[in-house]
């Protein structure tokens, strides 16, 4: 018998998006949805393809979110997702193809191509993007950070499944800003929380740094105006958590 699969989204307000991410997952077994408290239609929607939606509004980060919504799974094999991705025709075919051979002690990584302002981007250190999607729930699970929630897996052995997974993040330009500065606090937050502190050295350097690695080093520059983009505002929210860090030390201390 083929392993089941439980795909689990986290998601808050994503009545613009969700939708084409449902669609793409209607052969899995199960779809499981954690919503942070959602005004718009975002229920509306997710309810139309499954009857297993849970509401938490205590927000407690990504990681704490995703491990919820990973524990609400009936099966042991998960797939998450969030609610801006979509699976593609190509990766669908490959993870039915892996499920008569999931092999519980591997994790298995899925390569995610992100549509960012009107255009996929193919380099800026965003692709190739190879990120463990689908594990066995009763060996891994995610951590517990606030935000770049990663699953918990540095021993195990990774195997790529071919496809695409794409990633429709913000068409707004603004939109993805203001999330930025949203990740640069969280971050910020997390950082001080184990005490850590930064120069302001420091600040410049990983800030600068930050642009050549995204334009120059991973060749953001192939990637034209977008990749100019990319590359300042990854300057600009490594500058900001930096400085969101150093504040909280300073206004703390």
């Amino acid at each position: 018998m083929k392993n089941k699969i439980s795909v689990v989204i986290i998601c808050k307000n994503e009545e613009r998006i969700i939708r084409k991410c449902l669609d793409s997952v209607t052969w899995a077994d199960e779809i499981v949805i954690v919503d942070s408290g959602s005004t718009d239609r975002t229920i509306e929607i997710v309810s139309e393809y499954t009857d297993k939606i849970f509401i938490n509004s205590d927000w407690q980060g990504f990681g704490y979110q995703k491990k919820l919504a990973v524990s609400k799974a009936s099966y042991d094999w998960v797939l998450s997702l969030d609610s801006d991705e979509v699976v593609s025709e190509e990766l669908k075919a490959a993870l039915l193809t892996h499920l008569d051979s999931l092999d519980n002690e591997k994790v298995y990584r899925i390569n995610r191509l992100t549509h960012f302002c009107g255009k996929f981007i193919y380099h800026s250190g965003w692709y190739p993007s190879r990120i463990v999607r689908l594990f066995n729930r009763k060996h891994y699970d995610f951590n517990d950070k606030l935000v770049h929630e990663t699953v918990s897996c540095k021993s195990a052995e990774k195997v790529n499944i071919e496809g695409k997974l794409y990633h429709y993040t913000f068409d707004s330009l603004e939109e993805y800003i203001d999330k930025r500065n949203r990740y640069a606090k969280a971050w910020a937050k997390g950082k001080y929380e184990q005490g850590k502190k930064v120069s302001v050295l420091s600040i410049i350097s990983h800030s600068l740094f930050a642009f050549i690695r995204h334009y120059i080093i991973q060749f953001g520059f192939l990637d034209g105006y977008h990749g100019y983009l990319i590359a300042k505002i990854q300057m600009q929210y490594t500058f900001n958590k930096y400085n969101f860090l150093k504040f909280k030390n300073l206004t703390n201390s």
